[in-house]
């Protein structure tokens, strides 16, 4: 049976929720002092061999009605903005997500996030620094490198 939840509660339950919420997921420019490895983040990039396509979720909201996937294009991400966990390297021309029809394929801001301590795998997220959506392991089969900013894109 329903029991209605006094207002006062739920009023409080939202802000702590949306004040936990605002707490963890905190993002910042990559600052000088940012590291990637041992290395400076502002002076690395994140080269991505070949694109990479991966098919996030299943069929959306239960519906197998439609193909969905993400595709991140081959080429040099920046790192542009960090949590407490690690940095998010900017695609250099958004991400390629289909959805089922009425949205279509459409590009997105996004890119690849690399947690600090190393020992976590590596995301594809979408988003930018005012607000990641969505956070999706990066499938083996997707090869990168780290790189110095400065030096010349690799032959692909």
């Amino acid at each position: 049976m329903f029991q209605p939840v006094p207002r006062g509660s739920l009023a409080a339950v939202l802000l702590i929720s949306a004040a936990t919420l605002s707490a963890c997921a905190e993002l910042n420019p990559v600052g000088p002092h940012s590291k990637v490895g041992e290395r400076q983040a502002q002076q690395v990039v994140l080269a991505l061999e070949a694109p990479c396509s991966l098919a996030p979720g299943g069929a959306p909201m239960g519906r197998p009605d439609g193909v969905r996937g993400h595709t991140l294009p081959a080429g040099r991400y920046a790192p542009t903005f960090e949590d407490d966990h690690g940095i998010f390297f900017a695609s250099p021309n958004g991400i390629v997500v289909t959805e089922p029809a009425p949205l279509g394929t459409r590009a997105r801001a996004g890119g690849i996030y690399l947690p600090s301590d190393g020992a976590a795998v590596a995301e594809e997220y979408l988003g930018d620094q005012e607000r990641v959506t969505q956070r999706y392991r990066l499938p083996e089969h997707c090869r990168y490198s780290i790189e110095n900013a400065a030096a010349p894109a690799s032959p692909g």
